[in-house]
């Protein structure tokens, strides 16, 4: 594109937009060459929302031949093609790829994931293994936060199907998900994480909740802790209620004395964690081994102990970045490989939309081998 079209295009250009209401930069009207250039180098600054009619204003061609061109046609004139493709990037016009795509009846390349907490550890790294493995596939995560909050979570589903994504990972909060049934038939697909789906059959991943805290209690009697105490969030929480179902199954078959062990519930936060072990402590049970079922459960139970210089053993279901500091045992709970699962079940499931046969991927868990720091620090001498 020579100089004298590139002025005829910003001269169609200017009309366009002044036929439109819009406004553009006073520069644009000049006619000098001098003033031209200088425009076009230095003071052209794009346009909010450019369209697609902007575009082949400038180019001079019709608002057809604009969209063949940015949709990667090969039946345009090369010549034609590069007015386009110039006058796209003098007013910074961005091709809108969802929309293409929905305006041709399918899905987006999104995946939408619908979490309770993004700032807690477990789901940052859960959303972090989903990521990598659907950016490996070519597609593009959206996340929501939920914060076990139902309503909010329907809300979150319905906006993220309003946007087409070709599928959902989901941690779920609500009670019943039939709701899902005609949006399978619509073509989404779905995949439920570390709880299942009330009343849908689907794909789900899980962790193996109760064969993960009997490794925990096993541990603290490998320690000889005799008196043990479970501290865990709300029973109406699914994973809350298998890992202390599983304790007591565990204590059961162990032949673990009822009247040493003690179970502490409703505990949803670190600083509620805090005072549930100050309270340990300060009991007459004598506890000599805590078993905290998650990472922020675990972070208050840590700090606590290690502020009283306490000799009590901890055990921790999750693995958090200050375990090591606290010499807390975990599982090899990583929250990146259940979501990199998770997102393999989805592809496959994208891949077979029809299949009704539904997979249950279960993580098994087993204990995360850290060396204790009285070890560490006498190897360093």
């Amino acid at each position: 594109m020579d100089f004298e079209e590139l002025h005829r295009g910003l001269q169609r250009f200017h009309n366009h937009i002044r036929r439109s209401g819009l406004r553009w930069r006073r520069g644009l009207q000049s006619s000098t060459e001098g003033r031209v250039r200088n425009v076009v180098t230095e003071s052209i600054e794009p346009i909010a929302h450019p369209t697609l009619a902007d575009v082949a204003a400038i180019a001079g061609v019709s608002i057809k031949t604009a969209s063949r061109v940015l949709n990667d046609s090969v039946n345009v004139a090369p010549d034609t093609a590069e007015k386009v493709r110039k006058a796209a990037s003098l007013v910074g016009y961005r091709s809108n790829r969802i929309a293409r795509e929905l305006r041709g009846g399918a899905l987006s390349n999104l995946i939408g994931m619908v979490i309770s907490d993004l700032a807690n550890p477990f789901y940052a790294g859960l959303a972090a293994g989903a990521e990598k493995k659907l950016s490996e596939a070519g597609l593009d995560l959206i996340i929501a936060t939920a914060r076990d909050d139902a309503d909010r979570e329907r809300a979150l589903i319905d906006s993220l199907l309003e946007r087409r994504v070709r599928g959902l990972v989901i941690v779920p909060s609500g009670e019943d998900y039939s709701y899902l049934h005609v949006e399978r038939k619509r073509g989404y697909s779905f995949v439920f994480v570390d709880r299942p789906a009330a009343y849908l059959d689907t794909d789900t991943v899980l962790v193996d909740n109760q064969g993960g805290i009997a490794v925990c209690l096993d541990e603290l009697l490998k320690q000889n802790c005799k008196k043990i105490a479970i501290i865990a969030d709300t029973l109406n929480i699914w994973t809350a209620s298998e890992r202390i179902e599983g304790f007591k199954r565990a204590c059961l078959s162990r032949g673990v004395d009822q009247r040493d062990i003690h179970v502490v519930t409703g505990i949803h936060t670190t600083e509620e964690a805090k005072a549930a072990t100050h309270s340990l402590l300060g009991s007459t049970s004598r506890i000599d081994g805590i078993i905290a079922t998650n990472d922020l459960i675990a972070m208050g139970v840590g700090e606590v102990i290690h502020q009283d210089k306490s000799a009590i053993r901890v055990v921790s279901f999750d693995d958090f970045p200050s375990a090591e500091l606290f010499d807390i045992k975990s599982l090899d709970h990583d929250p990146q490989r259940l979501g990199r699962l998770a997102a393999e079940v989805l592809l496959k499931r994208i891949q077979n939309p029809t299949d009704t046969r539904y997979v249950t991927e279960v993580m098994k868990l087993g204990l995360h081998e850290r060396a204790p720091r009285t070890q560490k620090a006498a190897a360093n001498g």
